[in-house]
């Protein structure tokens, strides 16, 4: 009963809010840098204080001249790593140059990788097959169900998967005969497979798509997802799932037309850390 109160009264004062149409502006422009820490036993040494900062769901939205605003605030993160977690461009308004421009500049800041988002598997095959050898031409590295090893001294393996691929089969390939001692880092676009994350065997997923739930109310959390539909489970932050842990970003877009409410575009940065065992 309390929870319904606090939710009610959580969705009347939102209500209110969204009367101001500065509110709605602020809302939808404001960038937030959000940080959250993973911690494993798998991590010591060179890894400590890694900084992964990742990128997802921009749709070829601009956040001031050039993305001035989102590149400088992915900088204030002093990033060791960039990932960009799908949906850099749009289906519905494509504009491939302003994404590559974007991509490119994100590049200069730290080493960046790169999943496909739903939007991007919308566009003819050779088209994005195109579009992926231009990101690698401006220092983006895509993976589609591929695995590096990164890291200082004691590295870690960043695995990459399309979002229609993420699938317990393709991970289970990616996941064979690795190291038990060895962190595996997952970028795919789509929450709504953490189970079959967790089933992969996979350490840390950093994961987008569903722009935090577009409306969030106290009590409640996002309130629509694409994949998982009214009161969605994963919308924001972090998510443990037996031994894996799942970090969904709010992203940077949001649905057209509709503003975010209680939702501002974020960027996100985790931060890895050790832990005994």
């Amino acid at each position: 009963m309390k929870k319904t109160t606090a939710a009610l009264l959580g969705a009347a004062g939102t209500a209110a809010a969204i009367a101001s149409v500065p509110y709605l502006h602020q809302q939808s422009t404001e960038l937030e840098a959000s940080h959250y820490i993973f911690r494993s036993p798998k991590l010591s040494g060179p890894l400590e204080g890694f900084r992964i900062t990742q990128i997802s769901d921009l749709h070829n939205r601009s956040f001031g001249a050039g993305n001035f605003r989102l590149l400088a605030l992915t900088e204030a993160q002093l990033p060791d790593l960039l990932v960009i977690t799908g949906d850099l461009t749009d289906s519905y308004r494509p504009d491939l140059q302003q994404a590559l421009d974007t991509a490119a500049r994100l590049a200069k800041i730290a080493p960046c990788y790169y999943v496909t988002g739903n939007h991007e598997l919308r566009m003819e095959r050779n088209k994005l097959k195109d579009f992926l050898r231009a990101l690698e031409n401006v220092g983006v590295t895509p993976l589609r169900g591929e695995a590096v090893t990164l890291g200082l001294g004691m590295g870690f393996r960043l695995l990459g998967v399309d979002s229609n691929q993420a699938n317990r089969e393709l991970l289970q390939r990616l996941m064979e005969n690795r190291p038990p001692e060895e962190l595996n880092i997952l970028l795919s676009h789509k929450p709504h497979y953490a189970r079959f994350y967790e089933k992969a065997g996979v350490d840390l997923v950093l994961a987008g798509h569903a722009h935090g739930g577009q409306w969030r109310l106290p009590g409640l959390g996002g309130l629509y997802a694409p994949g998982q539909g009214p009161l969605p489970r994963y919308t924001a932050g972090m998510y443990r799932l037996g031994n894996t842990v799942m970090c969904v970003s709010r992203g940077l877009a949001g649905f057209p037309f509709l503003p975010r409410i209680e939702n501002q575009p974020e960027i996100v940065t985790v931060i890895l850390r050790g832990e005994k065992k």
